[in-house]
């Protein structure tokens, strides 16, 4: 090789050697992540960032439950601050969120994870070039009922149980089967100890279009609703957050309760009142109106007394001459703990209707009351 040649490519090869010593080196970050501490669910493990520029990779394996999972970064002793980010998988790409703790501060986030699934972490400095010990934690928090309707708990009517709203965001999924009976049912939501107002929707399908009435609870309160739901039916509860601009987490309660309707709320099944007879009912519910019928055996004047024996307010009877709320007669109003009668003039052999109902749409009525029709 001559001479002046081999000089000439002894000095590229030294420039290049120096020109590639000056770049940054990079590892490949499946390598990095794959060298991770693993991280036992539940447990503190004390870390320290040696240098300025360190950085510490970890790896967790969720377990096969239903759960959340509390990852906690506590700046004992590094000098600026630091900062966390979770990963779905072993590289850069898959970041699920990040966090920063300042200096003698912590801070946390917690959601669902995927069961049965390994994840990554990293922590270095946030900002600022930094070193010192810091804390770090991942804790499994069971979710106590799923939030899907394909898995959602079965709720035994007229028992009253405990739940939780474990994390931001969880929203709990329940379903229970209305009897055969023609009933109506209490759901009552306690906040019991949850940190903000949380709601109840109620929906007729395993959907979230067919919701049938909203019920909210704030902080140490109880929300109740009764509605008449269908006979043999499945239906949907939903416990979540109020609104989009409040984060409750915290213990509730819920109860459905059946509550049977003596009476029916059609003029279509309504009940047989008998002749020259106290016959007593009750209004089970605000807003229930009992339906009944009856047929007279010759014409003349009839008395009809409304006694109003336990109701919390006024109640109406209203009689009517046809099965149609135009056909209207007569109104009898019944205040608390007294009974009026009226007199009507009847015709013979015709079916006649009374509806018992609270007085006025203002007013919330529920109580017993005796009806009595006599000629």
């Amino acid at each position: 090789m001559d001479k002046k040649f081999g000089k000439i490519l002894t000095s590229i090869i030294l420039a290049m050697t120096v020109l590639f010593s000056l770049q940054p080196t990079t590892a490949l970050a499946a390598d990095i992540f794959s060298k991770g501490d693993t991280l036992t669910l539940n447990e503190s493990h004390l870390g320290t960032l040696e240098t300025e520029d360190d950085v510490n990779y970890y790896k967790f394996t969720t377990s096969n439950n239903d759960s959340f999972y509390k990852v906690e970064l506590r700046n004992t002793e590094v000098t600026e601050a630091i900062n966390l980010t979770l990963y779905s998988g072993d590289d850069a790409t898959t970041d699920i969120y990040a966090l920063s703790a300042s200096v003698a501060d912590a801070n946390s986030d917690t959601r669902k994870l995927e069961p049965n699934h390994t994840y990554y972490v990293s922590v270095q400095k946030d900002y600022f070039r930094c070193t010192g010990n810091y804390k770090l934690s991942v804790t499994e928090i069971k979710d106590d009922v799923p939030d899907s309707y394909s898995n959602s708990t079965s709720i035994t009517l007229n028992k009253k149980k405990a739940y939780n709203l474990e994390a931001v965001g969880d929203a709990d999924y329940f379903k229970f089967t209305t009897t055969s009976n023609n009933s109506y049912y209490k759901i009552e939501l306690a906040n019991t100890e949850a940190t903000d107002t949380i709601s109840a929707t109620l929906f007729y399908e395993d959907d979230i279009t067919t919701d049938e009435l909203k019920i909210a609870a704030f902080k140490a309160s109880i929300g109740t609703e009764a509605v008449k739901l269908k006979p043999n039916h499945t239906y949907y509860l939903v416990i979540q957050t109020d609104s989009s601009y409040c984060n409750p987490t915290g213990d509730y309660k819920l109860c459905v309760t059946e509550i049977k309707d003596d009476a029916s709320d059609t003029f279509k099944n309504c009940s047989k009142v008998s002749l020259n007879r106290k016959s007593t009912y009750k209004l089970n519910v605000d807003g229930d109106i009992d339906y009944f019928k009856f047929k007279t055996s010759k014409s003349g004047t009839y008395t009809i007394t409304l006694a109003n024996k336990s109701g919390n307010d006024d109640m109406n009877a209203t009689i009517y001459s046809d099965a149609d709320v135009t056909q209207n007669i007569g109104i009898i109003t019944s205040y608390m703990a007294t009974k009026n009668s009226s007199k009507i003039k009847l015709k013979k052999n015709h079916t006649y209707y009374i509806a018992v109902e609270k007085s006025s749409s203002y007013s919330s009525v529920m109580g017993a009351y005796s009806l009595t029709i006599i000629k």
